[in-house]
């Protein structure tokens, strides 16, 4: 992509978005797994701007932590009170200096706008030498927005929003999206112009074209080809809708970089996760955050996965996996649930109904069905039997278990950390162990089986006698 020089960016994020019925800003709802105002962020970002303003406003702290977390470059500017996008982009005149050339503004509320447009719209102004140059679509439903008034030759000479609208003007499709690009100079020269002298009694950024006009200062439209890219979002069903096509479109890019998706229509991937060639995603798939999966892995049906680094040739089933390293060829699920800290080395096995948190599983391992592995550190070749327990929270800290290479531990063993089980030891299934074990010994830690005769016939008598 061409980087545009003398380029700052403005992008308008105070409303609340009453019809979203929420306590918190609008542009925070998230899309899949990012909140809406991080994929204009993103997009924007490539532009490789000067500077970066986002005008805050309802709940704007909650914004503005976000901001500082995600997007440190970005600068928050506050407006203590939403009168109006031309009120907002007004507050940045003291910000103003000799080197703003182009002034990019766009909506927190449209996450699917594309940096390669947004290039393009400020290059065509440049190019054109105009004023303002306006991103414009054709709707065949063009209500609730802002209509493009043109004069013969094709130029913008005004704006009109919905709620101002004659009949006749609520008939042209050509319709202002709110992605503009301005000379700052001209922008800043008739802001102060602008009056609230409208249906909304608020200060439209749309009103500065009739201004431009009135000055013999040309804009030109920019149309864009694929309408989705300036759909805006004011309530949870048009959140919903744009959620899909995001989704889509994430979707689409993998499949064409060799990633098989069995239904992409069940399949919901984040903007960030990184997924390699010949890896197949099976149904009801939700993989997020900064996930990385290598080549050759089969993931789903029914898995969520979250922050993940996943290596090749894994098999992952039905399967909750958080913040975890899966080494390469291993095979997890039915039903497991491995959590943050994990990491798991080659040709690993994590069968249905287990848990591991913040453990290290060496290669060759395997923990069948049943268990759970907490703050543990296993070697290789080991095999943990049904129904096995790592005891490592005693009520007060949590306490770390140490497995040997080539350990058998049987089934139903409870091991009471801290301790260590030596290489090559056996655990008898049913043991309680609360001591080390040394290597190649084999624990037995049961009480003395007692057979009473006639015993059972004994207590059901009592039972009976004793209704």
């Amino acid at each position: 992509m061409e980087f545009v020089k003398n380029l700052t960016i403005v992008i308008l994020a105070a409303g609340k978005g009453k019809r979203m019925m929420s306590s918190i800003p609008k542009v925070l709802h998230n899309i899949i797994d990012k909140p809406m105002i991080y994929y204009v962020l993103r997009e924007a970002g490539k532009l490789n701007a000067d500077n970066i303003f986002v005008i805050t406003g309802y709940e704007h702290e909650i914004l503005e932590s976000y901001l500082a977390d995600n997007f440190p470059d970005a600068v928050p500017v506050y407006q203590e009170k939403q009168l109006g996008t031309g009120h907002a982009v007004s507050l940045l005149k003291s910000f103003v200096n000799e080197k703003w050339g182009s002034v990019l503004v766009l909506a927190g509320d449209c996450p699917l706008i594309k940096s390669e447009t947004l290039a393009s719209l400020v290059t065509s102004r440049q190019n054109g030498s105009y004023a303002a140059c306006l991103i414009t679509a054709l709707l065949d439903n063009p209500f609730g927005y802002g209509r493009i008034i043109k004069n013969q030759n094709g130029e913008i000479v005004k704006i009109v929003e919905e709620s101002d609208a004659a009949p006749d003007e609520k008939l042209i499709k050509e319709i202002n999206p709110s992605v503009y690009c301005f000379d700052a100079g001209a922008l800043f020269g008739s802001i102060s112009s602008i009056n609230s002298n409208n249906f909304q009694k608020e200060y439209y950024l749309t009103d500065i074209i009739e201004k431009f006009t009135e000055k013999n200062l040309k804009s030109s439209a920019f149309l864009v080809d694929d309408s989705n890219e300036i759909l805006g979002i004011n309530d949870r069903i048009q959140l919903s809708g744009v959620q899909k096509i995001m989704q889509k479109r994430i979707n689409e890019n993998l499949m064409a970089s060799g990633v098989t998706i069995a239904d992409p229509d069940s399949t919901f991937i984040g903007a960030d996760v990184q997924i390699e060639n010949d890896t197949i995603i099976e149904p009801f798939s939700f993989i997020k955050g900064k996930t990385i999966i290598k080549k050759g892995c089969t993931i789903g049906p029914f898995a969520q996965i979250f922050d993940c680094e996943i290596d090749t040739g894994t098999i992952i089933n039905s399967a909750v996996i958080k913040n975890a390293v899966i080494g390469k060829n291993n095979n997890i699920g039915p039903y497991s649930y491995i959590r943050p800290g994990t990491i798991t080395n080659e040709n690993v096995k994590v069968g249905g109904f287990c848990e591991v948190k913040k453990s290290i599983i060496g290669s060759n391992s395997k923990i069948p069905h049943l268990s759970y592995i907490g703050d543990a550190e296993m070697g290789s070749n080991i095999n943990i039997g049904a129904s096995s327990v790592t005891c490592n929270y005693d009520g007060y800290r949590k306490n770390k278990t140490v497995i040997g290479d080539n350990v058998f531990i049987g089934s139903d063993t409870m091991l009471v950390p801290p301790v260590k089980i030596g290489k090559g030891a056996i655990v008898a299934a049913g043991s309680v162990i609360t001591e080390d074990v040394p290597e190649n010994s084999m624990a037995v830690a049961r009480s003395k089986q007692v057979n009473i005769p006639e015993g059972a016939v004994k207590y059901r008598k009592k039972k009976k006698s004793s209704k």
